[in-house]
């Protein structure tokens, strides 16, 4: 996101009127970013992973998933519980996340 946020930077941006040129931008592209992303740890059940998401995202924007039938449910667990944060973290990734976004609740 620094790299984005810096090209972002060191360009020369005008409002236009016309549809077809960029017009300028309110926020800066890693704000964009984490306002409409999320990830999902489907796949990758390495701790020190999930702690640079935890420290770039914030358990807010992590989904948890498992990448079945390629990986298993159980190691994917293992990662969630060895990687240091809280419970309530935990338990925003492992569903709170998702029924809020699903509007599941």
């Amino acid at each position: 996101m620094q790299r984005i946020d810096g090209r972002f930077a060191n360009q020369t941006w005008t409002k236009l009127d016309t549809s077809s040129q960029i017009k300028q931008r309110q926020k800066k592209p890693s704000e964009y970013f984490l306002d409409n992303f999320v990830i999902a740890t489907s796949g990758v059940n390495w701790p020190p992973a999930l702690t640079f998401a935890l420290s770039v995202l914030g358990a807010d924007r992590i989904l948890f998933a498992i990448d079945y039938p390629y990986e298993s449910t159980a190691k994917a667990v293992e990662g969630i519980e060895s990687t240091p944060m809280s419970d309530a973290d935990k338990q925003k990734i492992y569903h709170l996340n998702a029924e809020k976004l699903f509007k599941l609740t």
